[in-house]
């Protein structure tokens, strides 16, 4: 029983993915412990700090096949400390004095900071799969939509001609950097830690250096260049990145929704069998998955002030900030699998109406090529004269009702600079079509260039 939506069966599948789940699962969390501490009694059997045939005791019996899970969680509600009580219930499992060398070395946090990483370490693969495929479905539709002439809109309004696969291109283009940032900062977060309390690794021996690095490959981990109990940055910038792609998948779920509206309707969530919109309005298509990434991206932006507070440590060992990390790399890990699963399925399923985008792109007035006709005009007048000229006409067309297109032909000022020709050909939304075209061919072949082996 839950009272939050992560953990209630009725309500998580609207907020993250079962994979992502799995990776914070108490299940997992166990398993990676008892990697941890057998990576350790490796490191310190390999510098002579422990038997070897500890670690072999060790290796074979610290799985979590041996543990009951609701024993080990009385076990450490007895001793206020997950570790400790980890520690004490692990020595049942030995019939020898193998069991206390289980932890042996090690600080606390060492422990639940490498686990922390290791899990994370995790959730990246998930979430690197999930932008992949993300990744793949925007490619094509970027490319599928390259010529499909549409409005580009300044304060929600018609500002001038653009293509819909060239809008897709900016979100593309945006997600290219993030995937490469993410790539980046992972190969600096995913460093293993074991460095004692005052970071001096003291209870490692002479050979600590060694011993830290023999924990850190057998897990498959980077080694630290500098005790990093205190250093917090290494996860504030990760989840920064990760944030930042929450906040394009919303960018672009607010987009689609404006696009969805009944007055523009150039855009419609999928609905199989089976799926409703409404209880009370039978009919209705309501575009809940554009409004869940949305909301999902308020949700995960609202967790990074957390993240800045933890780089606030006092002293060497400070739980009033790492706590905060517990609490923000799984909700955010998995908050960020279901806007992504949302984002993939809306935009591989939904359904862009390129005839009533093209009917919707007749409705302009003429404003479109306002800037067009501004700087054409500016070459003969000057630019500040040609704006105030065009400015006039526009308060002509509201006052009188007539359409303003039809003023740019009529206006005697412009007739002596522009012929209707030249008009026609600046009002050809035709025109910008090569601009939009190669822009996006560019992002296109980039984006393929730097994951060709992603594209599926």
């Amino acid at each position: 029983m839950s009272g939050e939506v992560l953990g209630s069966i009725f309500n998580q599948n609207g907020y993250s993915t079962a994979k992502m789940r799995a990776v914070w699962a108490d299940e997992n969390r166990l398993k990676v412990v008892c990697q941890v501490e057998t990576a350790l009694a490796y490191a310190m059997a390999r510098a002579g700090n422990i038997p070897e045939d500890a670690y072999e005791q060790i290796k074979l019996r610290l799985v979590p096949e041996n543990f009951d899970l609701t024993q080990l969680r009385l076990e450490a509600a007895r001793s206020g400390h997950f570790l400790a009580g980890f520690v004490s219930y692990s020595q049942r499992l030995f019939d020898d004095d193998s069991g206390q060398y289980v932890h042996y070395g090690a600080t606390s946090e060492d422990i639940e900071d490498t686990c922390y990483v290791m899990q994370l370490k995790q959730a990246n693969e998930v979430i690197h799969n999930y932008l992949t495929k993300f990744g793949s479905v925007l490619y094509e539709l970027t490319r599928k939509y390259k010529k499909t002439l549409t409005a580009a809109m300044a304060h929600r309004t018609y500002a001038a001609p653009s293509t819909l696969g060239f809008k897709l291109a900016i979100h593309l283009n945006e997600l290219d950097y993030l995937m490469r940032r993410l790539k980046e900062v992972g190969e600096f977060t995913f460093a293993g830690s074991l460095a004692g309390v005052e970071g001096l690794s003291t209870m490692l021996g002479d050979h600590y250096e060694q011993v830290e690095a023999d924990f850190c490959q057998e897990l498959d981990l980077s080694t630290p260049e500098m005790y990093w109990h205190t250093q917090r940055e290494r996860f504030t910038e990760y989840c920064n990145v990760l944030t930042m792609i929450s906040q394009l998948l919303g960018k672009l779920g607010r987009n689609l929704l404006v696009m969805n509206q009944t007055q523009v309707g150039e855009f419609r969530e999928t609905y199989a069998k089976g799926r409703q919109g409404s209880t009370v309005i039978p009919t209705v298509e309501e575009p809940y998955m554009c409004e869940a990434i949305v909301n999902l991206a308020t949700i995960i932006r609202n967790e990074m002030p957390l993240m800045y507070d933890t780089m606030q440590v006092t002293g060497e060992k400070d739980t009033t900030v790492w706590r905060d990390i517990y609490v923000v790399l799984p909700e955010m890990t998995m908050y960020l699998s279901g806007q992504l699963n949302y984002a993939t399925v809306v935009l591989s399923k939904g359904y862009f109406d390129t005839q009533r985008m093209s009917k919707n792109f007749e409705l302009d007035d003429g404003t479109m090529y306002s800037g067009a006709i501004m700087m054409a005009l500016g070459k003969h007048i000057g630019r500040q004269n040609a704006h105030e000229l065009l400015v006039r006409l526009r308060v002509e067309s509201d006052v009188k009702g007539v359409l303003l297109k039809d003023l740019y032909y009529s206006d005697k000022e412009i007739a002596k600079y522009l012929s209707k020709g030249e008009l026609d050909d600046i009002m050809s939304p035709g025109n910008i079509l090569p601009h939009a075209v190669g822009k996006t061919d560019k992002i296109l072949r980039l984006y393929r260039q730097r994951h060709s082996d992603e594209i599926e």
